[in-house]
């Protein structure tokens, strides 16, 4: 997955979506979503030093209709510092749920590229 932001701007935020895979409980997962601490870090790929190290985010809900169950997206936005050296990076968000369930790093099928440039 590949995003791409120009150098010094604050926009477009990181949209991650939860992807229903079929291989957990998809609704309860979006239950426990909204009670855990979530939190983005981003790499050099070529240095592998860390850009931006465990900075919080924020879950917005997905408008899914209204007979529907709830979905949300995990988002980060940018300051103009993490985004003043141009190049290419990877990101990955860490969920840790406080209702005791576990921890995860996300995305879990492919890794998130973010390009600056």
């Amino acid at each position: 997955m590949n995003f791409f932001i120009n150098k010094n701007s604050t926009l477009p935020e990181l949209i991650m979506e939860l992807v229903c895979d079929g291989r957990n409980d998809y609704k309860s997962f979006h239950e426990q979503i909204q009670n855990a601490d979530i939190t983005f870090s981003m790499y050099d790929v070529n240095t592998g030093a860390k850009k931006i190290s465990c900075k919080p985010t924020s879950i917005l809900m997905k408008d899914t209709g209204c007979d529907l169950p709830e979905e949300y997206y995990i988002v980060y936005q940018f300051s103009e510092r993490e985004t003043s050296k141009p190049g290419t990076y990877k990101g990955e968000f860490s969920i840790n749920f406080l209702d005791g369930s576990g921890f995860l790093k996300a995305p879990i099928q492919e890794e998130l590229f973010i390009h600056i440039l």
